[in-house]
């Protein structure tokens, strides 16, 4: 709050997952965010969904959609779905244990109800016109091949090149999603078979026209793990993406033909992700191994050492969960790493890691690995031997909202934690941060005292159009530590 103003700075509050809190400010129950998963279920994908289960009572999962991906798996094999059939089960196993933690975890028969077979598969996209492969995936060693690929054969009337329809029970199951009376934005994690979602536009598109399908693109919000085949360019242009960002994609050449249709957002993780899979740097170690996960139930004795390059795209909604950022603005910075916008050739609401260095997903690397290691002892002890996130707290502000203060340049802001408490009992402790990576102030702003639960903020001069944003973690000292966070942005008082 202002301090030697005679009245209160306007406060701009902007929701995350639309939480709310009562007239005693008690933080009431968040609206769940509501997701699409496409999955091609190659050697990380099976990770990232033993992990994601441990977390899902913050989500709608409305769908999840297993399609085949050259090279790994040919269009008639039935690894992809065997291996998603393997991870349900496995939770259906170990469900009566986790929900004395949440009861709120989906139940089984749910999430198998909203789990549907995609059709392909279509060669991962750098690979498009090289028509074969043999080499190592994971630990697997794979040999396949193909012919060329060309968007129309795959997307729209008719069969497939494999002479099967274009439309699948996941494409259909798709179109009755975007054809439900729901306002909410819809979250759609491409872990790879894009082309079973853009099948699924196209198909609404003919089925209700025109006009409607331009009022269901701004609802959908894509988290690209790369564009994972051609039909990527359904909604970005393949030609621009080439020449003016940092994709790469490799062999392939456009075929579609005509404009692409703008999305609500598409955040375009060019290789930020790989730290989960692997890396060059003989320094680097992989967040999650094995070792780590194994020994915690039945899922975890799934999870092997491919890896989890498909986490970050839905760990910026988990960090959004924790008070960390808004989902809508990527360039805040997350858990799922911090993007940019792609350029004025594109839509202003498409991003990309492009320029963005690696260190924006690794740096919270310590949270969201004891976050997951901490949901693990859930399969294996009961509720009160285990940690639970603390709960931060700025007065005046007691949600996990984003806080927007507009102050006077040169006015004193004081912003208190005092009120953060921990469900556990434990000790916090308390670091304040200018997030500058996310922030447009070019010059120096101190935090003097970032350990202390009260802090004092002389706001600069010349903050001018400028922003900045300050993070503060709050972290108990629990086995394993958990953190939560608030974040306050300050702009100039108009």
């Amino acid at each position: 709050m202002t301090k030697s103003l005679p009245f209160l700075p306007i406060l701009i509050l902007f929701l995350i997952a639309c939480e709310s809190t009562d007239q005693k400010g008690k933080v009431l129950e968040k609206e769940k965010i509501r997701t699409v998963i496409l999955t091609d279920m190659t050697h990380d994908d099976g990770n990232s969904l033993i992990r994601y289960l441990y977390y899902a009572s913050y989500f709608d999962l409305e769908a999840m959609v297993v399609t085949n991906q050259l090279p790994d798996f040919k269009h008639d094999e039935t690894g992809p779905w065997d291996k998603a059939m393997s991870i349900l089960s496995a939770y259906k196993d170990e469900l009566p244990q986790l929900h004395k933690h949440d009861p709120d975890l989906p139940e089984y028969e749910d999430l198998m109800a909203i789990t549907k077979q995609g059709r392909g598969a279509l060669p991962i996209v750098w690979l498009t016109n090289t028509l074969e492969f043999s080499d190592n995936i994971a630990e697997r060693y794979v040999t396949s091949s193909w012919d060329s690929v060309y968007y129309h054969d795959w997307i729209g009337e008719g069969m497939t090149p494999n002479q099967e329809p274009k439309d699948s029970e996941g494409s259909d199951f798709l179109v009755e999603i975007f054809e439900k009376d729901d306002e909410r934005h819809i979250f759609v994690q491409a872990w790879g078979g894009t082309i079973t979602l853009v099948q699924a536009m196209y198909r609404f598109r003919e089925k209700h026209g025109e006009e409607r399908f331009r009022e269901l693109l701004p609802k959908i919000h894509l988290f690209g793990i790369l564009f994972q085949d051609i039909s990527f360019e359904f909604f970005a242009d393949f030609v621009k993406m080439q020449e003016e960002t940092c994709a790469d994609f490799g062999t392939a050449i456009p075929t579609y033909g005509y404009e692409p249709v703008t999305l609500g957002s598409v955040m375009y993780d060019n290789g930020h992700f790989w730290h989960y899979v692997w890396s060059r740097d003989p320094n680097w170690k992989k967040p999650v191994s094995p070792a780590d996960v194994n020994g915690h139930g039945p899922m975890s004795e799934i999870y092997d050492n491919g890896g989890e390059g498909d986490s970050p795209s839905y760990f910026y909604l988990l960090s959004s969960v924790f008070g960390l950022n808004d989902p809508l603005d990527p360039t805040q910075g997350s858990w799922g790493s911090l993007f940019k916008p792609m350029g004025s050739s594109f839509p202003e609401n498409y991003y990309a890691t492009c320029d963005v260095a690696q260190e924006e997903l690794s740096r919270w690397d310590m949270a969201v690995t004891n976050s997951f290691k901490n949901r693990l002892l859930w399969s294996v002890k009961e509720p009160g031997e285990v940690n639970r996130e603390p709960v931060a707290v700025i007065t005046d502000y007691p949600s996990d909202q984003i806080i927007k203060l507009s102050v006077a340049p040169g006015e004193e802001v004081t912003l208190d934690a005092t009120s953060s408490y921990d469900p556990d009992e434990d000790a916090l402790s308390f670091n304040w941060f200018r997030y500058n990576m996310a922030d447009s102030y070019t010059g120096n702003f101190e935090i003097s005292s970032p350990s202390q639960p009260m802090q004092k903020l002389i706001i600069p001069k010349d903050i001018g159009n400028s922003s900045i944003h300050v993070i503060l973690e709050v972290e108990d000292n629990g086995t394993p530590s958990l953190t939560t966070y608030r974040r306050v942005i300050i702009e100039a008082q108009k």
